[in-house]
């Protein structure tokens, strides 16, 4: 029986607490920053729901009470100090950084996660991932890293870093500074494991595994430690691939020969393995499980969806940015064939759409339904009809979002006449695919003016301290270090938070938390559809924003239209015979892709 956990206003993550049967599968991740810009190629990893954490690089069954399910990646220099590439995490940890719903932020910076992450080793990790003594750190700091120096070029680390000195932590590339105990932590890959949401969007694709199918990865994965981490040859996508041959090998699984990828220039990628995995699971008529698991509302862009690796790096693409645009424009000007050769073999390939494969089965009753209409022979018209309902609750019709927009653009109006905000912020919302701008520009006037940040000191609210907190001792200097709980940033508020917030009677914290909510609907609503949470996600914080604005004293219709739901607007539609395509379908259009790549043409994907 699977269970909807952390669907409080975040993401949905599904595990089975079953102990006769779990689910073992995949998640693989959007591409992010330079890596999008790039090759699209994005990430993957293995997640288990019926396992359990063994320390930071092994899994175990579960002991009575233990909380179930296990995220498994695997990384290049998951620390330095440490020669092992595996890390273990259970599935809040990994998504969200934290084990407790309520410390799940509605905003979040690089700050917020560093601060989370620091909490998370502080309480978790210390012991397997020590502090560097600072003998250590130098003898790392002057020693010739190849791996580090090509990353650093390709990432334009070096190039930045020699333009603005004065901007990040100078320990950064290989420890992060503790602020209770000024210890070095040393820094690497595990932070990509640890808070995965808040730095992209990732999918859950998972299927049935019997208990003696699944144990089978404890010996796997105790194996893999000992093997080192090969970019070409044994990467992350090869270790997933391997892992699920290791559960599903018997059932029928198996994957092309790496002779067969041209489309990936020989190199495992995780579209590939991802392909393969869906093609076993329609062969042998396994119910499989789709869950979307969008990034949370922040200064980041959006990510990019994963393609090939000759696609992502030889075919023009405005979604990777107007400079790697006009180089591959360029470059196929002189070389027509190379474009067009990559993306026919892209093509030829066949990889799985998953964009259009969270549409089908975005969800546990997407899935069941889109399930059961294609193992039945003499599947009815009511059941289709079921499951185009359950899309368009899911994610929603074109005119309810747009009932929304309209709903929040008046509320805007009013709290900019209410001086709640400026016109700088109101400027700055429902930018068509820009949802970042808005909590960016926040954290720019925080970094310029550390108070005043929020023009309400939102950027010094204190986040909740994550586990125990060690002593304090001196720093450096000889100056008392500060408090664990002032070392976090705002944007790491929680739902609890807010609520305690807009309850207050100083008019800072209700202006804070009235700012921070706009910042989280704004982001839905100014993301494609593909990038926004569900409706039934989003309906939650609809109604804490009208809950938060009313406390601020801004006029709110106590039922009508700006009360109504997506959800229920959209099924309320569907039944009334006024639509019958969600939005996400519509996004999907040939007409609105081009108008989208148009717009990322003259404007770009970032600002």
């Amino acid at each position: 029986m699977w269970l909807v956990v952390f669907s409080l206003f975040c993401i949905p993550l599904l595990w089975n607490v079953s102990t006769a049967r779990g689910e073992v599968g995949i998640v693989v991740y959007e591409s992010k920053g330079v890596d999008s810009r790039r090759t699209n190629s994005g990430h993957i990893a293995l997640i288990a729901t019926n396992l359990c954490v063994e320390g930071i690089d092994e899994v175990r069954s579960c002991n009575a009470g233990e909380e179930p399910g296990v995220v498994v990646t695997r990384y290049l220099n998951l620390a330095y100090g440490y020669d092992r590439s595996v890390f273990v995490a259970p599935i809040s940890a990994h998504f969200t950084a934290t084990s407790d719903p309520g410390l799940i932020p509605a905003l979040t910076t690089d700050d917020t996660l560093e601060a989370m992450q620091i909490a998370y080793w502080r309480q978790y990790l210390r012991p397997y991932l020590p502090p560097l003594s600072q003998e250590r750190y130098e003898e790392l700091l002057h020693r010739f890293d190849p791996g580090r120096t090509v990353r650093g070029i390709l990432s334009l680390e070096t190039m930045l870093g020699a333009l603005e000195p004065h901007k990040g932590n100078p320990t950064a590339a290989i420890a992060l500074v503790d602020p209770v105990t000024r210890e070095l932590i040393p820094n690497g890959n595990w932070r990509e494991a640890i808070g995965a949401a808040h730095v992209r969007s990732s999918m859950l694709i998972t299927a049935p595994a019997r208990l003696e199918q699944e144990t089978r990865l404890i010996a796997f994965i105790a194996a893999v430690n000992k093997r080192p981490f090969q970019a070409i040859t044994d990467n992350c996508s090869d270790f997933v691939e391997r892992g699920l041959l290791t559960v599903f090998g018997d059932s029928g699984l198996h994957f092309r020969p790496r002779i067969a990828m041209v489309a990936d220039a020989w190199v495992t990628n995780p579209l590939a393995v991802v392909t393969d995995f869906l093609a076993f699971a329609k062969r042998e008529d396994m119910p499989i499980t789709v869950v979307l698991a969008p990034m949370i509302a922040g200064t980041r862009r959006p990510t990019a969806p994963i393609h090939s690796l000759t696609r992502g790096a030889l075919v023009p693409n405005p979604s990777q940015g107007k400079l790697l645009f006009g180089i591959k424009l360029a470059i196929n000007t002189v070389n027509p064939l190379l474009g067009v050769a990559a993306y026919t073999v892209d093509k030829l390939s066949r990889f799985a759409d998953l964009e259009q494969l969270a549409h089908e089965r975005g969800g546990g009753e997407l899935s069941r339904i889109s399930y059961e209409i294609r193992s039945k022979a003499n599947a009815s018209g009511k059941d289709l009809e079921a499951w185009h309902r359950e899309q368009v609750r899911v994610f929603g019709t074109t005119s309810c979002w747009k009932a929304k927009q309209d709903a929040f653009r008046a509320l805007a109006a009013a709290a900019h006449e209410a001086e709640l905000l400026s016109a700088a912020e109101r400027a700055l919302l429902l930018r068509r695919d820009r949802p970042f701008l808005l909590p960016r520009w926040y954290a720019r006037a925080a970094e310029q003016k550390r108070k005043g940040a929020f023009a309400m000191g939102t950027y010094d609210r204190p986040l909740p301290p994550v586990g125990p907190v060690p002593k304090l001792s001196p720093t450096a200097d000889g100056s008392e270090p500060k408090d664990a709980a002032t070392s976090a940033v705002a944007f790491g508020t929680g739902r609890p938070e807010i609520r305690k917030m807009a309850d207050l009677p100083d008019r800072e914290s209700r202006v804070t938390a009235f700012r921070v909510m706009l910042s989280v609907i704004n982001y839905d609503l100014s993301s494609e559809p593909a990038r926004r949470r569900t409706s039934e996600e989003f309906d939650q914080d609809w109604t804490l924003f009208l809950n938060v604005a009313q406390k601020d004293g801004l006029r709110v219709p106590v039922n009508g239209v700006a009360r109504e739901g997506v959800a229920d607007c959209s099924c309320r539609e569907f039944d009334e015979g006024r639509a019958n395509r969600d939005a996400l379908a519509h996004s999907l259009g040939f007409s609105h892709g081009l108008v989208r790549e148009s717009r990322e043409l003259v404007f770009g994907r970032t600002r």
